[in-house]
């Protein structure tokens, strides 16, 4: 069995988004945008969007609603993630025909390529200290990880291409990085410490997207049964006081833990389908965020935890929306004529 994950083949889906039979090409109403406007915001969005048969990034701002474009490449541009600091974008690029990991500054200016000209860069997570990245290869077949410091352009190997391994998470501290091997038996979710030698087998089995809450003290993931389905799971740090916290989720979005580490956001159900819950980290307090017919994925919580962001295709299209953390007020933020692919704030 694979994990359904947006960033596991950047080849197909460049191929999905490139594909009229699939995707219409999106005509946006961007004329007159600002390419490379400085400032940040912890608010501000950004996110990936179709145009002209490739995608580009483009930032809202929180205070102007401006849309800003940050890209304009004949290459596909993905999955713009924010440093924790708001100072740096990290996005995948295909700019030199190989899917690598770019930096560029929060208004689209000194854009760089910081992996390697052979790399092929399927997933990636910022460290807390707004300078490490750890970075998921494929190159050699199987999944590796290593951490890329973007001052120093160092790379060092926290795994080895003898398992397939994916980037999970890093403990708030920055000591941690917590991930996931898929080996058959050997399967299991570990942490290791990049400046060290230690690892830690936290559960084992099939697991994936295991993130950190932001107090250090627990680790979500999602747990593969016999029968195919997930379960979201909750653990302690040391892999002790497991509990099952919610049933049928969908694991092709990563659940996201709320700044205080009380509650989880994730997807239920066919992904075509899927809704946004809400629980708490007991598995307690659950609560149904949206409903509909249509496609609603990629939930994330507002940095102050008052709001959620996600991605629905509810007006036609794919488009970014908000709303508060109990469901209401929800507005769309983008265009119904885009295509959002991706989105972080």
């Amino acid at each position: 069995m694979t994990f359904s994950r947006a960033s596991d083949n950047f080849s197909f889906l460049r191929s999905t988004v490139l594909s009229a039979a699939i995707l219409s090409v999106a005509v946006l109403v961007i004329t007159g945008c600002a390419l490379g406007d400085s400032g940040s915001d912890s608010n501000d969005v950004v996110f990936a969007v179709e145009i002209d048969s490739n995608a580009d990034l483009f930032k809202i701002d929180s205070e102007t609603g401006d849309l800003i474009r940050l890209t304009t490449s004949v290459a596909v541009d993905l999955m713009p993630v924010w440093s924790p600091n708001k100072k740096q974008i990290a996005f995948i690029s295909d700019t030199n025909g190989a899917s690598a990991l770019w930096l560029m500054d929060a208004g689209g200016q000194s854009k760089r390529q910081i992996s390697g000209l052979n790399s092929d860069i399927s997933n990636f997570r910022w460290a807390p200290d707004s300078v490490r990245i750890a970075i998921e290869n494929n190159r050699v077949g199987n999944g590796t990880i290593s951490i890329l410091d973007t001052e120093t352009d160092e790379l060092t190997p926290l795994t080895t291409g003898a398992e397939n391994a994916r980037v999970g998470d890093w403990s708030p501290d920055g000591e941690w990085v917590v991930y996931e091997v898929a080996e058959g038996p050997d399967s299991a979710i570990r942490r290791r410490n990049p400046n060290g030698v230690d690892e830690i087998t936290i559960a084992s089995g099939r697991s994936a997207n295991s993130r950190w809450s932001r107090n250090g003290q627990w680790i979500a993931f999602d747990r593969v049964n016999e029968d195919g389905s997930f379960d979201l799971v909750v653990i302690d740090k040391d892999g002790e006081n497991e509990s099952i916290v919610a049933v049928g989720v969908n694991p092709a979005d990563p659940h996201d833990w709320s700044p205080d580490s009380k509650q989880l956001v994730y997807l239920s159900g066919a992904y075509g389908e899927a809704e946004i819950y809400v629980t708490g980290r007991d598995g307690n307090g659950m609560k149904q965020l949206t409903s509909n017919r249509v496609l609603d994925s990629a939930p994330k919580w507002s940095p102050d935890g008052s709001s959620i962001l996600f991605l629905s295709d509810g007006d036609g299209s794919l488009d970014v929306y908000t709303m508060n953390k109990d469901g209401s007020q929800q507005t769309r933020v983008t265009s119904e004529d885009e295509l959002v692919l991706f989105a972080d704030w």
